[in-house]
Formats: structure tokens, C-alpha cells, sequence
């Protein structure tokens, strides 16, 4: 089979009302990417609504590790079509139990401009930055500029875009949003690299406007509090043209832990399909 696509990815089977399957399976060694299932379980609430509403806010639980090489369920509820508002819940589905439960919220966009508190971080261009690697991600290309954070594993800023053309779909593009938004971490290790960030709890992201992610976009992270066994961290995502399109908030594992093999961020090739 030829190597798959975020297009793969954003494709799910409708097999009964409110409910679609994701085929896709990947032969991967670590668990079932929480951005994947994020962004498909978004999909799978958008596709409940009507066209003109799009996502404006997500709030998940990532409650057991998936799997990858196995076929996950979404089961959409339909909370509440209100005048401008649609409410949906998801649960995500693998061998009878949830891995994830979500509530996202879609709104009729109004007419208006947006009006932006503070600018996009100076990053440079992303063709003048150092071309690296996204573990994980399909059909994501990045750069790394200079980091605000010296001595991470991972970068809290960079440069992303999707480097297979996604279609004209506003749900489409906030979907692949969702699926870059939960890749690296804002939370750094302590300071003497005891305790490091772990697996993600619990992920929301706030859509203020429409995204292009077949253009580049800037990821800012900004790390905030972490001990007693979680780490908190923000988030912003910015258009190229410093146009705040979406910000996000995460909680993750924060815990003393042997080091395991994680995917290396320079040099990474996505996983063949099964």
C-alpha cells in the first residue's frame, strides 16, 4: 500500500447514524497519536452539523492509549442546535472501551473584524529557518526557529504546513490544525531532568477564524505550571501573516521516569501502513 496521507487520516466511514469509523491503521511502536484521534473525532462531530457552522472550540480527555494498528469508532451526540450554536459530544471507540471523549462547539460565523491583543512572536521566515522533521505527523513539513527555551527535547516554537493540498473545507483545515496541535510539548523537564513531560490528559484548542494549513503557520508554546505529577502548558497558532487563528491548552504527565526511545525530531519518516 502506498504511504498514507493526512487525507487518509481525515476520512471516516459513516457505517450508522452519528457513528463512523476511522480504517486507517498504522504500524507504529508507540500508542495511537492523540492529535490523530482529536482531529477525527472533530470531523466526526462536524460532520452532524450544518455547513455553515465550523468549530470554534474543543475540549478532550484522552481517558486510555490507543492503538494504531487497529480501527477506532466515534459515536457523535447531538447535545444542542441552537440559533448560532451547535453543541456535540464524541466518544472514540477501541476494543469496547473510550479512549477519548470530547465536546466541541460550532458556531455561525458573524460578521465583524478581529481584534488582536499581542503579535505574533518574531520567528523570522519560515524558508530563511532550519528545515526539521515531525515525528509522527503525515504530510506536515516544519521549520525551527530560534528557541525561547534552551536545553528542551523538544521545540516550543515552529514554523508547519501540510505538504499534501487539502481541499477548500473549513472543517478540513481545522481538523488538520487539531491534528498538529498536540505534537511536541510546552512543558519543560525540571531543572535537573528528573521529571520530564509525559502523555497528554486533556487538550482544548479555540478556533478564532479560518486557517490555511496548506500555508505555513507559527506554533508558540508557553509553558506555566507543572509538579505534583501534571504540567499545564498554552498555546498560540498564527497565520503568516501573525493573524492569531487559533490558541490551545494542554495538561500532561509530569513525572519522574526512565528515559524510553522517543521519535527523534530531525530525521523522522512516517510509519508504512498495514
Amino acid at each position: 500500500m502506498d504511504t498514507p496521507s493526512l487525507l487518509d487520516i481525515l476520512q471516516l466511514e459513516q457505517i450508522e447514524q452519528d457513528i463512523y469509523r476511522a480504517q486507517l491503521v498504522l504500524a507504529e511502536q508507540y500508542s495511537l497519536y492523540g492529535g490523530q484521534v482529536a482531529a477525527q473525532a472533530l470531523l466526526a462531530a462536524g460532520l452532524t452539523v450544518s455547513r455553515e457552522r465550523l468549530p470554534h472550540s474543543l475540549h478532550g480527555y484522552f481517558l486510555r492509549a490507543g492503538d494504531p494498528q487497529r480501527p477506532t469508532v466515534f459515536q457523535v451526540f447531538r447535545d444542542r442546535d441552537g440559533g448560532s450554536f451547535s453543541a456535540r459530544r464524541v466518544i472514540a471507540i477501541q476494543g469496547g472501551e473510550v479512549i477519548l471523549n470530547m465536546s466541541a462547539s460550532f458556531h455561525r460565523a458573524e460578521p465583524g473584524p478581529l481584534e488582536q491583543a499581542e503579535p505574533m512572536p518574531a520567528a523570522g521566515r519560515p524558508q530563511d529557518t532550519p528545515v526539521f522533521g515531525f515525528p509522527r505527523l503525515l504530510s506536515f513539513e516544519g521549520r525551527r526557529p530560534e528557541q525561547p527555551f534552551a536545553g528542551v527535547d523538544w521545540p516550543t516554537r515552529f514554523w508547519a504546513r501540510v505538504t499534501v493540498p487539502l481541499p477548500s473545507s473549513e472543517l478540513l483545515h481545522a481538523c488538520a490544525l487539531t491534528y498538529l496541535s498536540d505534537i511536541s510539548t510546552g512543558v519543560l523537564p525540571s531543572a535537573d531532568r528528573s521529571v520530564l513531560p509525559g502523555a497528554s490528559l486533556d487538550h482544548s484548542v479555540w478556533f478564532h477564524g479560518p486557517a490555511n494549513m496548506n500555508d505555513w503557520t507559527l506554533t508558540d508554546f508557553h509553558p506555566q505550571v507543572a509538579g505534583r505529577g501534571r504540567g499545564w502548558y498554552t498555546g498560540s497558532i498564527f497565520g503568516p501573516d501573525g493573524t492569531l487563528v487559533a490558541s490551545l491548552a494542554q495538561e500532561t504527565l509530569f513525572r519522574a521516569r526512565r528515559r524510553a526511545p522517543r521519535p527523534n525530531w530531525g530525521d523522522h519518516q512516517p510509519a508504512a501502513a498495514t
